[in-house]
């Protein structure tokens, strides 16, 4: 059963990526740009070192990033009305829309799907994602710091 829950991990991690590239195609933008862009819309504003934190772009790399998704129409930049010092940045309601017009029967289905389990067997599926999440965390760091194919 371990490596059939492994198989399925990478096939879920393999069309998770191939559903990320057509809407990066559709709406013709790079994959960094999309994760910024998705990071948004699922986590609503943010400032840019949020931002950049949680779609794990180096902070340069993002004001390039936030450059091109403003000048595409798909966020806009405001400030914090809470600190008028800090920078929110925001998916455009037009991109918001967007949005859920790709992800609504995602969502419809992944509710259905979740309603068949028990608190405590979602529980158990969540602490297992959380615990994925940190798994792939530490494999990013270790790539980085040593990238030789060799």
């Amino acid at each position: 059963m371990v490596d059939r829950l492994m198989l399925a991990l990478t096939d879920l991690q393999s069309v998770s990526d191939q559903v990320d590239q057509a809407v990066s195609s559709v709406l013709g933008l790079n994959r960094t740009d999309a994760r910024c862009l998705s990071c948004l819309i699922t986590r609503g504003p943010m400032a840019a070192g949020d931002l950049a934190e949680a779609a794990g772009v180096a902070p340069t790399a993002l004001t390039y990033a936030l450059d091109r998704l403003a000048q595409a129409g798909h966020v806009e930049r405001a400030r914090d009305p809470a600190d008028r010092r800090r920078v929110l940045i925001t998916a455009t309601a037009k991109t918001r829309q967007f949005a859920e017009r790709m992800w609504s029967q995602t969502v419809t289905e992944t509710e259905q799907q979740m309603a068949k389990y028990t608190t405590q067997q979602l529980r158990l599926l969540t602490g297992f994602v959380d615990e994925q999440i940190e798994v792939q965390r530490r494999q990013v760091l270790r790539i980085r710091d040593d990238p030789s194919p060799g």
